[in-house]
């Protein structure tokens, strides 16, 4: 049986602790109660949203007319690629006479497990991305990344849950995707307009010294740290950096050559020249060090996050001619443009 509650606070769950009441709430640990939730949703004429961890949400001050669905389906699996030898010492952890290792991922597993999971064995390809709050399935969504790892980079295929199919066979309404069908691009993924649910996720990850893996994972967390202290009440960059390929040669002339790494101009950069850095607007504050983290000091309000982000993307397009685009989910809230 769901335990459904009625006018959930939003800023309870997430990482900015903003957010009006969703109608309905329910956390679902299996995928049976997945179902079962959207189920419940669908007999009571109630839109639904899944979310994971929280950490790149803005939700409207006055709520969501919807049942709110909270993944917290975990667990990891591996299966290894190559030829198996058995293990000598206690590890639990087989042998392979190969290079990589299949790993399974639950969409609600945290995502930070993941990465310790797979220090700890040996298995690279998500190191770097320590430090970064939410769950896989919401890392997948968003395709996150950091320091020059993307989680899509080690991605074989993920299993969905089609919305489409009413039936209530579970096993007829998974559908596993190629790495292909989920058309990951820069911050973005197909999984944004096709309503697919992730429910699981297979690396291949190579092997590696463990030791060497911790080691860069440790770095990163050292630089993130600087930019997010701990309790940070921040949903990370605001908006997405801009790819300097997309846009005309008229505006790329007004960016300095120096200012575009590795293909991309910071949208941080760009907030910045038109003086977003330390501004404040009703507990809401984008940080002096660092123009597109927009961060709750305490008692802000979507309204005042929201319009701060819109004042100074308007800013950016009136002096670059460049659309900012967020990363953070606006939910009933408008597109900023």
């Amino acid at each position: 049986m769901l335990n459904i509650t009625d006018n959930y606070p939003m800023k309870n769950v997430t990482t900015l602790q903003i957010g009006g009441p969703a109608k309905k709430f329910v956390s679902v640990s299996s995928e049976e109660e997945l179902i079962e939730a959207i189920q419940n949703a669908k007999q009571n004429n109630l839109d639904y949203l899944i979310i994971g961890g929280g950490s790149n949400l803005l939700v409207n001050d006055n709520g969501i007319d919807s049942l709110v669905i909270k993944n917290e389906i975990g667990g990891i699996t591996t299966s290894k690629v190559g030829f198996l030898v058995p293990s000598e010492g206690k590890s639990d952890f087989p042998e392979v006479e190969g290079d990589s290792f299949e790993v399974r991922v639950k969409s609600g597993t945290i995502l930070q497990n993941l990465v310790d999971y797979t220090i700890q064995h040996g298995l690279s390809g998500l190191q770097k991305l320590t430090g970064i709050p939410g769950t896989v399935g919401g890392a997948v969504y968003g395709n996150a990344g950091a320091y020059g790892q993307t989680i899509s980079d080690n991605i074989l295929s993920v299993v969905v849950l089609s919305e489409r199919s009413e039936s209530k066979d579970l096993s007829r309404m998974r559908v596993t995707l190629s790495k292909n069908d989920c058309n990951f691009n820069y911050r973005d993924s197909g999984f944004k307009r096709n309503h697919f649910i992730i429910l699981e996720v297979t690396f291949q990850l190579e092997i590696v010294d463990p030791e060497i893996l911790a080691k860069e994972a440790e770095d990163v967390l050292s630089k993130r740290l600087v930019k997010y202290p701990k309790g940070i009440k921040c949903p990370g960059s605001f908006f997405k950096n801009i790819i300097a390929d997309t846009l005309p040669k008229e505006i790329l002339q007004k960016i300095p050559k120096d200012k575009i790494t590795y293909g991309k101009i910071s949208a941080g950069y760009l907030l910045e020249t038109v003086g977003a850095q330390g501004q404040i607007l009703d507990g809401i504050e984008i940080a002096p060090y660092h123009a597109n983290l927009f961060i709750n000091n305490g008692g802000g309000t979507a309204k005042a996050f929201y319009d701060l982000a819109q004042k100074y993307a308007q800013k950016v397009k009136e002096k670059f001619g460049i659309t900012l685009e967020p990363e953070v989910q606006l939910i009933n809230l408008p597109p900023i443009t």
